[in-house]
């Protein structure tokens, strides 16, 4: 450490100005990985009951029989459409928890370090900023330009609208699956209108174009949700990339308060 130190003191104030500068945008972005990082194990702890729910609507489809009355080839399409609702809901899930993890380590980092700036602009009014050093100064700038990139950032990726989104369709297929279990076991025990079998006089069988009719109708359905659902949801607005005069404007317009007193001397 001392050895750092003794290099970093020898090196030109300019230098000097750069690494500071350098290293709080690395400690930024170490933090906002680290941030990341916690969100990606929390959203994951959160999803626990879905991924166990899951678990257990898979387990029941798989040891499920055959309903009575249902011939084979419609059973496994039923199961089909069971399956592609599965895969899709988890690429859905995959990208909620991206923007997840982004947006809230992207919050925490602007939250950390708007703290942060308010001590060192603090200091740089106290001082003025002809007097304050040149650690200070920039010190100052990177955190300034820290918060500005955190404040336009999910405006332009739309972090929030896009996990909204996306863990709304991983939902609707979580029903889609749910409603397919419910239609199986309709179709396991079938309320329709029976008729008299001409084999066995005593026996009842459900009327089997109404039967067919209704499995028909529930196959529909199924293609239909699938098909409603299918998109793949990603919003990037690039209207709301700020240019240079722009920025200049957020910074000059965040300070404008002390700007006198940062220039008095």
């Amino acid at each position: 450490m001392n050895r750092l130190k003794t290099w970093y003191f020898a090196q030109s104030v300019n230098v000097q100005s750069v690494i500071i500068f350098l290293t709080t945008i690395v400690s930024a972005a170490i933090i906002f990985l680290f941030a990341s990082w916690q969100m990606n194990r929390e959203g994951a702890k959160s999803m626990e009951p879905y991924a166990e729910s899951q678990k257990l609507i898979d387990t029941h489809l798989d040891s499920m029989e055959r309903p009575q009355y249902l011939p084979q080839k419609y059973f496994k399409l039923f199961k089909s459409q069971q399956r592609i609702m599965s895969v899709r809901k988890e690429h859905y899930l995959g990208l909620s928890k991206i923007f997840f993890r982004n947006y809230y380590g992207v919050l925490i980092i602007k939250m950390l370090y708007s703290c942060i700036g308010a001590i060192a602009l603090f200091l740089l009014v106290k001082e003025g900023w002809g007097p304050s050093s040149h650690i200070l100064k920039s010190f100052f700038l990177a955190v300034v330009t820290i918060v500005t990139f955190c404040s336009f950032f999910p405006l332009v990726f739309k972090q929030e609208e896009n996990f909204n989104m996306n863990i709304k369709y991983y939902m609707d297929y979580t029903k889609a699956e749910i409603n397919i279990v419910d239609q199986l076991s309709r179709l396991d025990n079938p309320i329709f209108p029976c008729k008299t079998d001409t084999v066995a006089k005593k026996a009842c069988v459900p009327d089997s174009v109404t039967y067919f009719r209704r499995v028909d109708s529930m196959i529909w359905v199924n293609n239909n949700t699938i098909n409603n659902l299918t998109n793949y949801v990603l919003t990037i607005d690039a209207n709301e990339i700020k240019s240079m005069g722009e920025i200049y404007k957020m910074i000059y317009n965040s300070t404008s308060g002390n700007i006198d007193s940062l220039k008095r001397k």
